[in-house]
């Protein structure tokens, strides 16, 4: 009889040969005149030193094979402590076993190869998948499509879960709330609407509120129970606070939401006075997202590299002239930064901003993990391979 941990590396050891099957029956089902990359390709795009990760306090987890189509990358990764959810641009959704060391639990073609998909949540054992014109709900256990729903306006965001809603941007600056059901139909609960368009994902903010910005400079807070803006000092009127859009995925923490701007600017905003806090001019447009952690912006500002600023006052705590990239980690009071032009992890002291250590990643696109804080970080890399790192001990 084999023992738990007997089970488990066998397991581990067919994971490739069930990538295999599974990329051959995409294939059959009509990806033939492209294919799809193959699980021992995908492994061979991961050169990355375990040496390496180990001075950043890391130890080599598993390594798991997405149905990834040939040309085509990762788009969408939503990262759990029991699955990994990866989403590419031939509209295929696949779902990695955490517990498992990243065994392809199931994969599924959600529509044709050239749909553009925005975006993936997650509600307990349902996973959300849409594109501009339809909501596509899988079951997390077996991947069965278990309803495709017509949404009742085109989006141009994926989805920000809030409270069993779905609040998704659109092309036309219509922020839209649905409801999604069990069933072959869902619910419109609300919209509203902001000046110019949507690219942006809506962020929630610890404070309830949901924050929009559009491509013109516009930005809105609402209340996501009922779609009405946010009304205190300021009246809650939309206003246009930005001189361009947004470079990057704006952030937010409390009831601030900070935006890297095309306008050569990282902004602040105050959702209970629905008007701007701070702006830190910048010396080009920004491009790297900035992420909000413990009251801390952490923010590639360009020339002058990657900085750590009061979320409250916009004040420069630190700033680190030759990093780049976003904040993707902490580990030890150390921040993992990651710059995916550069192919490159830096480990910049929390408090200093001093650079410990670099290393080099070639291939790797993205970095996601569940979490900021000594948490497993997951490495997407050109091919699509999913690779675990854990902290080490």
């Amino acid at each position: 009889m084999r023992t738990r941990n007997e089970s488990r590396r066998a397991r581990a050891a067919a994971g490739v040969g069930a990538a295999c099957l599974l990329a051959a029956g995409v294939l059959a089902a009509g990806c033939a005149s492209t294919g799809v990359v193959s699980p021992g390709a995908q492994s061979d795009s991961l050169r990355v030193e375990a040496d390496d990760l180990r001075t950043l306090g890391y130890a080599r987890g598993w390594q798991g094979y997405p149905i990834v189509t040939r040309g085509r990358d990762v788009e969408h990764a939503l990262v759990a402590d029991d699955v990994v959810l990866v989403l590419e641009g031939g509209s295929t959704l696949s779902c990695l076993d955490v517990e498992d060391r990243g065994r392809l639990r199931w994969s599924r073609q959600l529509d044709t190869a050239t749909t553009p998909f925005f975006g993936i949540a997650r509600e307990g054992n349902l996973v959300y998948a849409n594109s501009s014109a339809e909501l596509f709900v899988v079951d997390l256990l077996t991947g069965d499509l278990v309803s495709r729903q017509a949404l009742s306006r085109q989006v141009s965001t994926g989805p920000v879960r809030v409270n069993g809603q779905l609040i998704f941007g659109c092309g036309d600056g219509q922020i839209l709330s649905w409801l999604p059901s069990g069933g072959f139909d869902g619910i419109p609960l609300w919209d509203n609407k902001i000046d110019g368009p949507v690219r942006s994902q809506p962020v929630l903010l610890d404070a309830g509120f949901v924050g929009i910005v559009s491509e013109t400079g516009n930005v809105m807070f609402l209340d996501p129970q009922t779609g009405s803006r946010v009304r205190e000092a300021g009246g809650g009127a939309r206003f246009n606070a930005l001189f361009g859009g947004p470079g990057a995925q704006p952030d937010g923490g409390d009831r601030y939401l900070v935006v890297a701007s095309e306008d050569q600017s990282l902004w602040a905003f105050d959702a209970g006075r629905s008007q701007h806090l701070w702006r830190v001019p910048t010396e080009a447009p920004l491009s790297r997202r900035p992420i909000v952690h413990q009251g801390i912006v952490y923010a590639d500002l360009g020339e002058t590299g990657f900085h750590a600023l009061d979320l409250r006052t916009g004040d420069v705590l630190w700033q680190a002239e030759d990093v780049s990239g976003e904040l993707v980690a902490v580990r030890d009071d150390l921040l993992i930064v990651f710059d995916a032009e550069a192919e490159a992890i830096a480990q910049v002291d929390l408090f200093t901003g001093d650079v410990f250590a670099r290393i080099d990643v070639p291939g790797v696109v993205r970095i996601d993990a569940e979490g900021v804080v000594d948490r497993p970080i997951y490495m997407v890399t050109d091919r699509g391979l999913v690779a675990q790192f854990t902290p080490d001990a």
